[in-house]
């Protein structure tokens, strides 16, 4: 299993690395990096006396042949000075541009969130992806990911786990307006040694932009895991959060 895998990486990268005749001399000046940052605070008192502090940061590139996304998020939320959630994550993805809406992708991360059953999660892994609609107000985009993961429990009687894993993932973008914008990710990923080990992750955000560089968000997120590290934790998780969004 470990052979073909890496095999998979090898083949795949390398194809996803192989030049793009009919983009040649397109890699330009032209499309610059781009970064975003999203900051949300929520303080309630009395009664309770719960905070959440939550920030996002993310770093684009997106020329003709060769596509860079990197990403990061930290959420911490305490109720009565006492952490009932701390959640951590990284990742980064290459995307190499084969045909007008096909690309081949690599793809590897990692999360810490210990209130879920997890000291740390990593992962790695190529795929593809395909724009099925791409036009000026709506997008849809599914990607198909093999992953290898290493995961680190916090809790129940596995320390330690390696398997191998397939990703599904599907986008979509709606300009409602031309300041409003909202966007649905969904991420399926299931465990192939075990079928019964799956995780379901889905982000519903609503994006306004007020000017050039300033917006504000509304985003729903629910993470699902069907087996949990221990059967004491929760299979989901939601988080509702207003969202300050800055572009430079």
């Amino acid at each position: 299993m470990r052979f073909i895998f890496r095999a998979l990486v090898l083949s795949l990268f390398i194809l996803a690395c192989a030049p793009a005749a009919s983009f040649a001399g397109q890699e330009t000046a032209e499309h610059p990096w781009k970064t975003r940052a999203e900051l949300s605070y929520v303080n309630t008192s009395g009664n309770t006396d719960t905070s959440t502090f939550a920030v996002k940061a993310s770093i684009k590139k997106e020329a003709p042949v060769n596509r860079y996304f990197f990403n990061s998020s930290y959420r911490l939320t305490q109720n009565r000075n006492e952490e009932t959630s701390n959640r951590l994550t990284l990742d980064g993805r290459y995307e190499r541009v084969l045909t007008e809406r096909t690309f081949g992708l690599f793809t590897a991360g990692y999360s810490r969130d210990r209130f879920s059953g997890y000291d740390s999660r990593v992962f790695a892994g190529p795929g593809a992806g395909r724009d099925f609609i791409r036009t000026e107000r709506h997008l849809l985009q599914g990607l198909a990911i093999l992953l290898y993961n290493h995961d680190e429990f916090s809790v129940g009687e596995e320390g330690t786990d390696d398997y191998v894993s397939a990703k599904a993932t599907a986008k979509y973008e709606f300009k409602a307006r031309e300041n409003v914008k909202l966007t649905e990710t969904l991420d399926y990923s299931a465990s192939l040694e075990e079928t019964g080990r799956y995780f379901l992750d889905s982000v519903t955000s609503v994006k306004v932009k007020i000017n050039a560089h300033l917006s504000l968000g509304v985003n729903y997120t629910i993470n699902y895991q069907n087996e949990p590290p221990s059967e004491e934790l929760q299979h989901t998780d939601t988080t509702l959060l207003t969202t300050l969004i800055v572009d430079f």
